[in-house]
């Protein structure tokens, strides 16, 4: 027998659990902090939910990379059960992995489930969860017009059993940035956690930033994402330029200003938003594309054009932020990068919030050695490692 009151805080279960053999029933009291209260902190631009952006019954993001927070105050030891809604997974879409902190302790590649208990809380006190998507399929994640993804990270809230608990307000800051890329951003080749993108985003926290990965394998600024023929859109797809210039951008097929095939990611003034609210710009976009456009032979022209037509869709859904424009590590587009940024500046003149980070020739070099000590096209995490420690100066140097 199950009964839920809820409320925006948190729902009290009454679980009725028989006692061993005796036939008696003893009521044991759980408590649930649903996704809607002020406890969780999700990374902006990241997630959607049943309501929009929002709602009151789950929150669910296809992006590896993406994270929630949740903190909560108790007296006593409690059990602790992450729940999510799987009805979106099975064959052939697989789990979702999950990496986790709870105070402090860490657990990796948990698979997702329905309830997921979860282990490392201090018996009493202040606590905090920190859960990421570590990975996913590629495939299957983006949906369609009135479909959600199947493949994708769904939460619903956190169970907290024989203890007494009092949620927290969130500690998420005003200042995010937007992280952008392909599957070196997402992370394949590194496992996910380890990649450059992930570690850029760490470092701007302990700054105040709140961040959003938002990558997926395979794609471009034309071409599209997720394993071929993928259904993730191009990022800011541009047809029948000529010369760079001109052509035909398609709404449609583009993914710039959308999070999945349902929801946008722009407020109700054409500009960014972390949540789906006015004044929510993102302080700070990277953006890492060009790779596949070059190995999967786009049209070079459109793909110029939609660099830079791109960038100025950037600075004028977000007037503010600073844009950094990352070099792919192996050079794709490298020439055709630097002459949008330039193009980008001879429109808007009195501009000085772009930059181009370019980790060199060098790195492209390291790169295509076979076996190399870095690894190849999709560098390993010691690649990963070193480039974010080259990234990050970068940055910090400018946004401060």
């Amino acid at each position: 027998m199950l009964s839920i009151i809820s409320n925006r805080m948190f729902c009290f279960i009454a679980i009725l659990v028989l006692s061993g053999g005796s036939g008696a029933a003893q009521e044991v009291a759980s408590h649930a902090i649903p996704v809607d209260s002020p406890a969780f902190t999700f990374s902006p631009g990241n997630w959607s939910g049943d309501d929009g952006r929002s709602g009151s019954v789950f929150r669910q993001t296809w992006n590896p990379g993406a994270y929630f927070r949740v903190t909560w105050e108790s007296e006593t030891e409690q059990e602790l059960t992450l729940l999510l809604d799987t009805s979106t997974h099975g064959e052939p879409f697989g789990s979702p992995r999950l990496a986790y902190s709870l105070d402090g302790v860490w657990q990796g590649n948990v698979a997702c489930a329905e309830e997921i208990p979860l282990q490392g809380a201090r018996p009493s006190g202040k606590h905090e969860l920190v859960v990421f998507l570590k990975s996913s399929q590629q495939r299957n994640r983006w949906g369609s017009a009135g479909e959600s993804g199947r493949n994708v990270l769904r939460v619903k809230g956190l169970k907290i059993g024989k203890a007494e608990v009092k949620p927290l307000t969130g500690n998420g800051g005003k200042k995010w940035a937007l992280i952008v890329g392909d599957s070196i951003t997402e992370g394949i080749g590194a496992n996910e956690m380890e990649c450059y993108s992930h570690f850029v985003g760490e470092a701007l926290r302990t700054r105040g930033y709140e961040y959003c990965i938002s990558a997926c394998g395979w794609s471009g600024w034309l071409n599209k994402g997720d394993n071929p023929p993928g259904d993730v859109p191009g990022y800011y797809v541009v047809k029948n330029s000529v010369d760079g210039r001109g052509g035909e951008y398609i709404d449609s097929e583009s993914r710039w200003n959308k999070i999945d095939a349902n929801h946008s990611l722009l407020d109700a003034n054409g500009r960014i938003s972390g949540y789906g609210g006015v004044e929510q710009e993102p302080s700070m976009i990277l953006i890492n594309y060009g790779t596949n456009d070059s190995l999967h032979k786009q049209n070079p022209g459109d793909v110029r054009a939609s660099m830079k037509q791109g960038l100025l869709a950037l600075r004028n859904a977000a007037p503010d932020a600073y844009l950094f424009v990352l070099i792919p590590f192996g050079q794709f587009q490298a020439e055709e990068l630097y002459e949008a940024v330039e193009t980008f500046k001879q429109a808007r003149p009195d501009d000085g919030r772009i930059k181009v980070i370019d980790l060199g020739a060098g790195v492209k070099r390291a790169l295509g050695v076979k076996n190399g000590y870095w690894g190849g096209l999709h560098p390993n995490p010691r690649a990963h490692a070193t480039f974010a420690t080259k990234i990050i100066p970068q940055i910090l140097e400018v946004i401060e």
